[in-house]
């Protein structure tokens, strides 16, 4: 199904229930990220990140800080340049021990993400929904400013010596007739705006080369998706998930329209 074709589903209010989707054996997710953004009435105070990762450490053990680095360039008047470094604390990385899932709690916003092997959305957005109230509790935020879904792909390829991206990507780069076809590297980056949905999507496309530990594959094609929204939520009403399964939707819309069906 193309893209183009994906996208008539927009044309009307986006169903409560998915479509037919198929189901995927072996899902080509490499990370599946929920983000919500969210505004603060004052500046998040230090030890918040410390008490966010003790009230998580039973399942997340893992922590490391996340830190805002700034370089200022100063010129005076004889022509010198004075540099200077800093750095504040912005977050918190917690990661579970198997290396699974990773859960960010900053100053701007959660984010959870869930690693190689990706099992469900089910799972994600209940990981997210356990761990909001604790991150609300801690950091107070006054209200959601963005929720995003972001899932990047890597397809694997055949082993060969002149891949046919069209076989692979209903959106493939396209060569001028003129120019030797052999592809070894492309980025695309195309944004949609879904305007009467509210809802934005970014698709990245790139090839990954082939590296020595990938036998009998011709590396793969990185297809990352986001589907965000900028809209004030509140902080325990159920629109801000309801808005969450429907970026989850576009995403899907999105993965489905931009691979060929093989």
């Amino acid at each position: 199904m193309a893209l183009s074709e994906c996208s008539m589903l927009f044309s009307s209010p986006i169903p409560q229930t998915m479509p037919p989707f198929p189901q995927l054996t072996k899902a080509p997710i490499a990370e599946a990220v929920i983000e919500i953004r969210v505004r603060m009435s004052r500046p998040v105070r230090p030890d918040c990140f410390a008490a966010f990762s003790a009230r998580l450490k039973d399942q997340f053990p893992k922590a490391q800080n996340i830190r805002f680095l700034a370089s200022h360039l100063q010129f005076d008047s004889e022509e010198q340049v004075k540099s200077d470094v800093s750095n504040s604390l912005f977050g918190v990385r917690l990661d579970d021990t198997a290396g699974k899932w990773v859960v960010q709690g900053k100053s701007d916003g959660l984010a959870v993400s869930r690693l190689q092997p990706y099992e469900s959305w089910d799972k994600l957005i209940v990981a997210v929904r356990d761990v909001w109230p604790v991150y609300v509790e801690i950091f107070q935020p006054e209200a959601v400013l963005r929720l995003g879904v972001r899932y990047i792909n890597r397809v694997p390829l055949p082993m060969s010596e002149s891949l046919d991206l069209d076989l692979v990507l209903t959106g493939a780069p396209k060569i001028p007739p003129a120019l030797p076809q052999g592809l070894t590297q492309f980025v695309t980056r195309v944004v949609l705006p879904i305007a009467a949905h509210g809802v934005v999507l970014t698709i990245v496309q790139a090839l990954e080369p082939s590296g020595t530990d990938s036998a009998g594959v011709g590396g793969h094609v990185v297809l990352d998706i986001d589907a965000a929204c900028e809209q004030s939520f509140s902080l325990d009403g159920p629109e801000m998930w309801e808005k969450l399964g429907a970026l989850r939707e576009a995403k899907n819309v999105a993965f489905f329209g931009s691979l060929t069906e093989p």
